[in-house]
């Protein structure tokens, strides 16, 4: 007996290691980065972030704004002169190119491969002269601080189109992650930035087989990573330059579609891989973390509640109308601490009530922020009483101000007619006292005229 209870202790104790207790990750990933932050990708709720608002070099990652003002001023087909200017505008010995002639003709959509997937920098350039409206880089300069300032971000100067060094020319990490949010809207964007390899078509210039294979390499590599907390890495864009250190931009989404956006900026340049690792663990925090929760779904009953002059004092069955989804906790205390709720009631409730009618409303607060409201309507048709009705017709009839003034000019019209009458009867008073005057009078004088004669 004594031999199996160890056995089974044994099993246990197995087991117990061997599968533990569900656990969530609530701590933030120690991230040595100087800067970053973790995006909900359609809703931009913030999920961690550190130094996000510190103005910093952003490398390439300045080319998703470059894409962006391309993508709403171009199209896809478009195709692009390479200047020699533009080729020129950027040191091959420091800055990757993709080795494009002066004079080449190429369309938007391969030059936008070229500058999101192999980072090429004259591309940058090139695409700016093409979609500025008077031609020249400063134009098209003026165009990305135009759409910083539309986009909300409040850290970022912009000086050149692909994000060589320049002292003034400067983001942050929330910035770029808004930039990402807004340039993954483009179904050509998001098409391209999940590209590990492009191919060049044939141009004035050259076959598509004559391109350097060197030159056609794609810089992200996470986008290679495999996760157990994502099921596909979909972006976005690398940087990198010795001031600026290993940037990232990344995003990734899981099996039940919800996409979270991250920024790394500042990762130590002496580590090539320490970007993807550390961004990695930004996304693999978020899914492990967060998830994409009903707050409230349409149609749910929220309670009853009494009707006055209600037949047979039925009372009103509410729901909700409307939805409300939003990236919440896994961990059910945290967000039991962290999610509120404010039910407002146009309480009291009186018959007739229409089924469907708005009758109050509900909103969710998370860590104080309002993440949505829904309205509150009655799920039940409420009738009212026969005497209820008999009173409110009444009711209505009496407090009617044109039957208000009737009243009044009737009760004026009554006076008028008193007074008259009495006036009336007073004159008429006054004149029978006459009458009865002047005719005893004249009795009198007939009286003494017959007692004289007598005499």
């Amino acid at each position: 007996m004594k031999k199996l209870s160890a056995v089974y202790f044994f099993l246990v104790f197995l087991i117990f290691f061997q599968f533990g207790f569900p656990a969530f990750a609530d701590e933030v990933p120690d991230i040595n980065a100087e800067a970053f932050i973790l995006m909900d990708m359609e809703s931009g709720q913030i999920l961690c972030e550190k130094n996000a608002d510190q103005e910093r070099s952003p490398a390439s990652t300045t080319k998703i704004l470059t894409s962006i003002i391309a993508l709403e001023r171009a199209s896809l087909d478009t195709e692009m002169t390479a200047s020699q200017r533009a080729i020129d505008s950027v040191d091959i010995y420091n800055y990757v190119t993709a080795g494009i002639k002066p004079g080449e003709i190429i369309k938007l959509e391969n030059l936008l491969e070229l500058m999101l997937v192999t980072s090429a920098n004259e591309v940058g350039y090139i695409i700016a002269e093409n979609v500025s409206p008077d031609g020249t880089i400063a134009g098209f300069v003026r165009l990305m601080n135009q759409k910083a300032e539309e986009l909300g971000l409040t850290g970022s100067h912009f000086t050149n189109p692909c994000g060589l060094e320049d002292p003034d020319h400067v983001s942050t990490a929330r910035d770029l992650a808004i930039l990402g949010r807004e340039a993954m809207k483009y179904d050509a964007f998001r098409e391209i930035v999940a590209k590990t390899e492009i191919t060049m078509p044939d141009t004035n210039f050259r076959k598509s087989q004559d391109w350097n294979a060197s030159y056609l390499t794609y810089t992200n590599r996470l986008l290679i990573s495999r996760s157990k907390y994502y099921s596909k890495v979909t972006g976005i864009k690398t940087g990198y330059t010795d001031p600026a250190g290993r940037c990232l931009v990344a995003s990734a989404v899981n099996p039940d579609g919800m996409e979270l956006i991250s920024v790394v900026l500042g990762a130590d340049i002496q580590n090539p891989n320490i970007v993807f690792e550390e961004s990695q663990k930004l996304l693999e925090y978020g899914f492990a973390n967060y998830s994409v929760q009903d707050v409230v779904k349409d149609g749910e009953y929220i309670g009853r509640s009494e009707v006055a002059d209600a037949v047979d004092a039925k009372k009103v069955e509410l729901i909700s109308q409307g939805s409300i989804r939003h990236i919440l906790p896994l961990d059910t205390e945290k967000l039991n601490q962290n999610l509120t709720l404010v039910k407002k009631l146009n309480e009291p409730f009186k018959a007739p009530i229409e089924k469907g009618q708005v009758l109050g409303s509900l909103e969710y607060f998370y860590n104080g922020k309002s993440i949505g409201s829904v309205s509150i309507v009655a799920s039940n048709s409420i009738e009212k009483t026969t005497i209820a009705q008999i009173r409110d017709k009444y009711m209505e009839i009496v407090n009617d101000k044109r039957f208000t003034l009737g009243l009044k000019i009737a009760g004026v019209l009554i006076i008028v007619l008193i007074v008259l009458r009495l006036v009336l009867k007073a004159v008429s008073r006054r004149s029978n006292r006459r009458r009865r005057y002047y005719s005893s009078a004249s009795s009198r004088k007939k009286k003494n005229v017959r007692f004289r004669n007598f005499r």
